[in-house]
Parts: C-alpha cells; sequence; structure tokens
C-alpha cells in the first residue's frame, strides 16, 4: 500500500507540473524547467550523501558490512550490464549500425576524449562525496531529515513535468515499440546472474543475496524492509548495496550515453527504479526526450516488484 501511495505521489508530481506549464504557456519558462532540473538533480546527489554520512555507526560499518556492499553491488550491476547488451545487441540488431555519439575534437587526443566521457559522471559522484565528508567531519547538517529527500524528488518531477510539455513528450502509444515492454524483466535477470557470482565470492546463501540485491536501486525500501524481516545486518548490505548501485547509475548513464542510444538498455536497467525519479532527467538528457515514457514505465514496474520480490527470499 505505501508503494503504491509513493508511485500515486510521483505521478502527481508529474501531472501538477504538466498542468502548470500548460497553464502558463507550453512556451514559457522551457530554460527555468531546464535549469531547475539540473539543479535539484546536484542537491539530490548532496543530500545523499549527507544521508549516508549519517547512518549510525556508518565509519565502523565501512569495513565488513562496506565491501560485501560493493562486491553485491559490482555483480549486481555487472550483470544488468550485460543482459541488457544481450538483448540490446542480440535482439534489435538495428541499432549496432548506429554511430557511436561520443563528440570528437579537432586534437582527437585520446585523453581529451576520455576526459569528455568522464567529466561529468565525475562531476555528480564528487558532489555525493562532498555531501557524506561534510556530513562526517562537521556538524553542520545536524538539522537534516532524510525526508527532505524525498520531497526534493517530488519537486524535481514537478519540473520534469513541465519538461515533458515543453518538449511536447506524450504518453499515447508507450506500447508502440515491444521492447519496451520487457526493460524490467531485463533487470531483474541481469541483476539475479549477478548474483550468482556474489554467491560464490561470500558467506551467504543465494537467496539472501538475490534479497538483498532486489530492491533494484531503491536503498530506503530494501534496507527497512528486510531488518523488519528480521535481518538487520544484511538489511545494512542491502541498503548500502542499493545506494552504490543508485549512485553508480550517476557515473554510468552519462558514459553509455557518450557511447550512443544503442546503449539505452544498459544505462536504463543499471538505473533499475530510479529510472522514473533520480535518474529520470540524466537518461533523457543523454538519450534523447523519447526514451523518457520508457524509463518511466520500467521505472514504476521495477518499484511495484521490489516490495514483492524481496520478502520471497527471506
Amino acid at each position: 500500500m505505501e508503494t503504491l501511495l509513493y508511485l500515486a505521489k510521483l505521478a502527481l508530481a508529474l501531472v501538477l507540473g504538466m498542468g502548470s506549464a500548460h497553464l502558463l504557456g507550453k512556451e514559457r519558462f522551457t530554460h527555468v524547467s531546464a535549469y531547475a532540473q539540473m539543479f535539484l538533480v546536484w542537491l539530490l546527489l548532496f543530500f545523499m550523501g549527507v544521508n549516508t554520512g549519517g547512518i549510525d555507526g556508518i565509519t565502523s560499518q565501512f569495513g565488513t558490512i562496506g565491501i560485501t556492499a560493493l562486491l553485491i553491488t559490482l555483480f549486481g550491476v555487472a550483470g544488468t550490464i550485460l543482459v541488457a547488451l544481450f538483448f540490446s545487441f542480440i535482439l534489435t540488431p538495428s541499432l549496432r549500425s548506429e554511430h557511436i555519439a561520443i563528440a570528437k575534437r579537432k586534437e582527437q587526443s585520446f585523453i581529451r576524449r576520455l576526459y569528455d566521457i568522464i567529466k561529468e559522471p565525475l562531476l555528480l559522484v564528487s558532489i555525493v562525496i562532498l555531501g557524506l565528508v561534510l556530513r562526517l567531519g562537521t556538524n553542520a547538517f545536524s538539522w537534516f531529515d532524510s525526508s527532505l529527500v524525498t520531497y526534493l524528488l517530488y519537486v524535481l518531477l514537478f519540473f520534469v513535468g513541465m519538461g515533458m510539455v515543453h518538449r511536447k513528450i506524450s504518453f499515447k502509444g508507450v506500447f508502440a515499440d515491444r521492447s519496451l515492454f520487457f526493460l524490467p524483466l531485463y533487470t531483474i535477470l541481469g541483476t539475479y546472474v549477478g548474483a550468482l557470482g556474489v554467491f560464490v565470492f561470500t558467506p551467504y546463501t543465494l537467496a539472501e543475496v538475490v534479497g538483498m540485491l532486489s530492491g533494484f536501486g531503491w536503498y530506503s525500501l530494501s534496507g527497512i524492509l528486510i531488518t523488519d524481516l528480521g535481518y538487520p545486518v544484511l538489511g545494512s548490505i542491502s541498503f548500502l548495496s542499493n545506494l552504490l548501485r543508485e549512485s553508480f547509475s550517476f557515473f554510468l548513464i552519462p558514459l553509455f550515453g557518450r557511447l550512443g542510444r544503442r546503449y539505452y538498455y544498459p544505462a536504463v536497467c543499471t538505473a533499475g527504479a530510479t529510472s522514473m525519479d533520480v535518474t529520470l532527467v540524466l537518461l533523457s538528457s543523454h538519450f534523447g526526450t523519447r526514451t523518457m515514457v520508457g524509463s518511466i514505465y520500467h521505472g514504476v514496474i521495477m518499484s511495484l516488484v521490489a516490495p514483492l520480490l524481496i520478502p520471497l527470499f527471506f
């Protein structure tokens, strides 16, 4: 029920933004909407770091729990990317001939082109680290409440809704491209393929690993739900793992975006449940506004299945 309420609030924020754009005029405040979206993404990333730094005993958990969470994330993301690429290149061969979209510079320097690819992801990850360091090293954010992130998400989606009207995005024909229907399946399958690798290198059972990965980036849900099921340590690992997955997606989405539209599948699948909110702006800006409907659909389905799948493994 809480999941449905959360989805309803997100949908309401989008609808209100779209309605405001219609009332104010489709051609007005386009730049304001675009700049607001990017600013809110940066703000969300910063507070995501602040929120992480506020976890009780987080510094003492950076050892065992942190390494395990990182290992789970790496395998889960790797499996997701491999499965998504398989379906992208094998089942949609027409995309293989698409020109890679990395912008070339006159000097043709490898270092310069590498910088072009990683400069934005590095900026985004640096913002998260800045928030984490400031929370751990100062008392400046003793007032911080994690609910602030949720409210910022609603504001972000409001401006996303405005942007959809400005860019003339329509939900009509959402299933016109049948491949979009299977995007959540690629994410689930890829994540669980990655779980097989974690099972080999950790003392946890396969069911426990799959359960911890089943948040698909929705870290607040997975951590709380698994803890409530009677596994507080696994809940902490799942929380950090899904938080890392969301953080990695901020690095990987721009990277895939620079490689071309054919890499949309691994980009959106890596984002997991966040493709409908936190990473939506990044996905649409790097793969075009036409992919926004698919990203929202993918995120909604992942958010619906996560609370259904997690309890099955504990």
